[in-house]
């Protein structure tokens, strides 16, 4: 395996020649795919060119709530199952053809998701299902018997052109290492298709941040003890960062931390995290943010805004939005408002048009696949719930804005709206709206056209689908 060191990096920079540096790892192509990174179960190939084309299977952990939930402290991660993910460009200038195959014995039954692609798998033979993707925004799950823990990811998406000119750090097809990887203003991290980067990204008061390609950001080198454990890529106190296109893999703890930060921008980001606490992204004490066309697959929260104290005295959190993405928590929340608030107001946030696949926790007060906590003295007000699509959830409460436990209750939850959910499956307990008392009250709630399993809740069965207690004023059930 070739190991680019930081020191290489910057001697790199040093002796460039342009005034900018331009960091340069080139391809690998005959590094080996690290033991824990491939995946043996699974063979997939597309039909590109007229031609059946095998593709790299790669593998992640993933850890199954009713077997690991209790048993969450396996760090090293020896008792969890691997999954299989393909990632694959292509112009999409017509439809592609995929075929996989599970080794071993015959499946039963086969299943793509998110069933509202209306993907539906053929038989070939025992073992091999074929199916056809139409864009490079139909990201899939391939799920044999109903196994969700150890399936595969399908991800296409179109070419990512290498960028030119400006600071670059580039890392062709292979496997390297880089360590704690410090960005600075105006750079361009890039991964190249076939990439697979280790190690952990940081950045502090920086400016004009972008992390693009089509290559894998992996942590599963980082430390992960429960005590010495830290986030992959932590950015503090900056402006305009962007993240497109790469995967980001076995994170040790949160995998996107943004601390006081102004102007994010994250598309077309894919995560696959199997610990507890490998939250997707955390957005604390930071504004003016966009989250889109992500395909997320975490054990714990897969969006989750706090505000804490800090030394700035900026504590609020606001203006977010989170739209067209499809969410997958094997434990957790995949959308979080809260509880970490510190006194402090998160307001200003849109969930919209995106699809959940999965959520599995449903104990009080951590419950609810779109979920507002309100704890820890905090104001949380407008936020936005809309067009969302939940599938069969295997346990976990489909919403929950309840006053939380966490440090100590809210002050209050004003001006939430939830329209168009339409939840289809068998499993979910009743949804959840609570106040606390007289004065923690939960105010103006609006909710529109919500639909389980095709039938709209209304005035008259609303108690049917969630458990709402005395201190909800201003109550709207609209059509």
């Amino acid at each position: 395996m070739k190991r680019v060191s930081l020191l290489i990096l910057l001697l790199c920079c040093v002796i460039g020649t342009s005034a900018q540096s331009r960091w340069v790892s080139q391809d690998n192509p005959a590094a080996p795919m690290s033991e824990r990174l491939q995946n043996k179960d699974y063979e997939v190939s597309l039909l590109q060119d007229g031609q059946w084309q095998s593709q790299n299977v790669y593998g992640a952990l993933t850890s199954n709530y009713d077997r690991h939930h209790a048993n969450h402290r396996d760090f090293v991660g020896v008792e969890r199952f691997v999954m299989g993910f393909v990632m694959f460009t292509d112009e999409f200038q017509k439809p592609i053809k995929v075929r996989v195959t599970r080794k071993g014995e015959p499946f039963e039954s086969a299943e793509i998701r998110p069933t509202s692609y209306r993907i539906k798998p053929r038989r070939i033979d025992p073992n091999t299902v074929e199916f056809t993707l139409r864009s490079p925004s139909q990201k899939v799950s391939v799920e044999f018997d109903g196994d969700r823990s150890s399936n595969i990811f399908i991800i296409p998406d179109l070419p990512s052109e290498r960028p030119v000119g400006g600071d670059i750090i580039y890392f062709g097809r292979g496997e390297h290492e880089v360590g704690e990887l410090w960005l600075k203003s105006g750079q361009t991290l890039y991964l190249d298709a076939g990439a697979v980067v280790y190690g952990q990204l940081r950045a502090e008061g920086q400016s004009d941040i972008k992390v693009a390609g089509r290559g894998i950001f992996c942590g599963s080198r980082a430390d992960h003890g429960e005590r010495t454990r830290n986030v992959l890529v932590n950015m503090e106190y900056c402006k305009n960062v962007e993240f497109e296109g790469v995967l980001f893999r076995d994170s040790p703890s949160w995998t996107l931390r943004f601390l006081e930060c102004e102007g994010v921008h994250i598309d077309n980001v894919k995560q696959i995290g199997w610990m507890i606490n490998s939250d997707g992204v955390d957005i604390c004490n930071t504004r003016h943010v966009v989250i889109e066309n992500c395909f997320f697959r975490n054990y714990d929260d897969n969006l989750s805004l706090k505000a804490f104290n800090w030394w700035s005295g900026i504590g609020t959190t606001y203006d977010v939005v989170m739209r067209d993405c499809v969410l997958w928590a094997d434990c957790a929340h995949n959308f979080l408002v809260g509880p970490e608030a510190v006194n402090h107001r998160i307001y200003d946030v849109k969930f919209q048009n995106s699809i959940i696949l999965e959520s599995r926790e449903a104990t009080d007060p951590w419950r609810g696949a779109m979920a507002v906590m309100i704890s820890d003295e905090g104001e949380f007000e407008n936020i936005l719930f809309e067009n969302i699509e939940v599938e069969d959830i295997r346990g976990g409460v489909v919403m929950s804005f309840d006053y939380g436990k966490y440090n100590s209750r809210g002050r209050a939850a004003r001006n939430i709206t939830v329209r168009n959910i339409n939840y289809r499956g068998t499993q979910a307990p009743r949804s959840v709206i609570k106040g606390w008392d007289s004065e923690h009250t939960i105010e103006n709630i609006t909710l529109e056209n919500i639909r389980f399993n095709g039938k709209r809740i209304t005035e008259k069965n609303i108690d049917e689908y969630l458990e709402i207690n005395q201190f909800v004023k201003g109550l709207k059930v609209g059509r």
